[in-house]
């Protein structure tokens, strides 16, 4: 069985949800024509932000897995975030949020960036520190964890 990797599966969710949101709660579809294409712009600034961080990831050979890394990414966007993939996917919801017309999809990347970080980051960090010690303290030091 092949294995679900769940962030990409909550950006679904999420988007589900807007759907919902948009045809069940109609009177809070308050973001109007054109106003709301400006998400389109920013979903997809998400998502370039998600491939520069892939493609790193891809350069040094390394996993996109929660698991023990064999290489700490510090260049390019991990150099401004250590989280880019994550931070790429809380633009992209964000984005799809605005385009989605309802404001209380708003809140929906509040909630992924909540469970992002208590569920993944937090283990995430603790394999980083496991595998690289000091070198990922001083990281931390340097790169905010989101922007």
């Amino acid at each position: 069985m092949k294995k679900l990797y769940i962030p990409p599966t909550l950006i679904a969710y999420s988007i589900l949800i807007m759907i919902i949101l948009y045809l069940y709660a109609p009177q809070f579809n308050l973001i109007g024509f054109p106003y709301n294409l400006s998400g389109i712009l920013i979903a997809f600034s998400g998502f370039i932000l998600m491939g520069h961080a892939r493609d790193l990831f891809k350069k040094h050979q390394t996993t996109l897995e929660i698991e023990k890394s064999n290489c700490m990414i510090t260049e390019g966007v991990f150099s401004r975030t250590r989280n880019p993939m994550y931070t790429g996917m809380i633009i992209l919801i964000f984005g799809f949020s605005i385009f989605s017309t309802n404001v209380l999809a708003m809140f929906l990347p509040l909630v992924f960036m909540t469970i992002v970080r208590l569920v993944f980051i937090k283990r995430e960090e603790q394999l980083m520190l496991e595998t690289f010690g000091k070198d990922y303290l001083e990281y931390k030091k340097r790169v905010r964890r989101w922007i």
